[in-house]
């Protein structure tokens, strides 16, 4: 089934800012069309209180340590705490699961998805919980899309956009890239050069994450560990639907659509001053999904105590206190008792 590392320790990133990776157990798992996934999975610390495993799958230009930070800013240990199983996913083309090489959002979503979901099935359960960052809340809606019985008891989608026509400057960004959008993979790995001096000034930071809403250690550490090659055909593909304003597959089929026929429960989480995923593009996902769905926008008009944008929504200093149990309350009042 997979290749097995027990207590396996990555060294991603450079010097005194290096995060190490200690699941218990350590999975690199093929695709069937070729390529790998790795899964890092934590048993329940204490009782195990849910039947239903959970998988953590990060977003675009990311990999396994956005979800699995460190002991505070780790979703996947918080959950482990809380009594539930969590599988730290990292698809294709990143980190431990293999070099970045061509392939499509489609292939994620339909190979990456599935590898992992029977990778975890395999151990006994029988559904699993999904909770996603960004594209990784996107790559689960591609999988259902064609899968609508896919094994998925319940979702939790942070920060993902379901349309981007309502995020200023977009489109314009993604025409001064066009010469980066030519290469079979986009080097975003280089930014881990700059971790030491922190996010630069300018809009990408803006739109990635609230910088006021983070420690700056955590920045620094984040950029020096987090960022992967994105493939082109991913990168295109994106581009596609931020200039048309849709979700389609390589082919032109839509994934919106199907959507109609997924009926499990799905928790929208939005950042109140995210601009990558403003709270209007999280939320058109509630005119497509067949099942209940709850938005919760993230920010101080809402009951929060800071507001959110992209990335902390895991990582920001107060996520641990705030969205965290957010995510494990929706997930435990879904989840089968062990």
């Amino acid at each position: 089934m997979a290749d097995l590392f027990s207590r396996a320790v990555s060294r991603d990133g450079a010097g005194l800012l290096t995060l190490p990776f200690k699941p218990d157990e350590l999975y690199r798992v093929p695709t069937d069309d070729g390529a790998a996934v790795a899964l890092g999975r934590y048993h329940p610390r204490g009782e195990r209180r849910h039947a239903e495993p959970v998988i953590l799958c990060h977003g675009l230009g990311v990999n396994r340590f956005h979800m699995d930070f460190d002991e505070r800013y780790s979703l996947a240990r918080y959950l482990a705490r809380a009594g539930f199983e969590t599988w730290v996913m990292e698809l294709r083309g990143r980190g431990l699961a293999g070099p970045c090489h061509e392939n499509s959002f489609d292939d994620q979503a339909e190979h990456d998805v599935r590898c992992a979901l029977r990778t975890v099935l395999s151990t006994g359960a029988k559904e699993v919980l999904w909770v996603g960052h960004s594209k990784g809340g996107l790559t689960l809606y591609g999988h259902l899309a064609r899968n609508p019985q896919a094994p998925v008891r319940a979702a939790v989608a942070l920060g993902s956009p379901f349309t981007f026509a309502v995020q200023p400057g977009l489109k314009v960004f993604v025409q001064r890239v066009e010469p980066l959008l030519r290469l079979k993979a986009i080097p975003a790995r280089r930014i881990t050069g700059i971790a030491l001096f922190g996010a630069p000034p300018g809009p990408l930071t803006r739109y990635m994450m609230l910088e006021e809403n983070m420690d700056q250690d955590v920045v620094r550490r984040a950029l020096a560990n987090l960022p992967s090659d994105i493939s082109g055909g991913v990168a295109r593909q994106f581009a596609q639907w931020i200039s048309t304003d849709s979700f389609c597959m390589v082919d032109g089929t839509c994934y919106r659509a199907p959507l109609a026929g997924v009926k499990l429960p799905v928790l929208l989480v939005a950042g109140s001053k995210d601009l990558l995923a403003p709270p209007l593009a999280v939320a058109r996902a509630q005119e497509y999904l067949g099942g209940p769905v709850k938005l919760v926008v993230a920010g101080k008009g809402h009951g929060f105590a800071a507001d959110y944008g992209h990335a902390d929504l895991v990582l920001g200093r107060r996520a641990p206190d705030e969205i965290f149990p957010l995510v494990e309350a929706f997930l435990a009042s879904h989840a089968t008792r062990a």
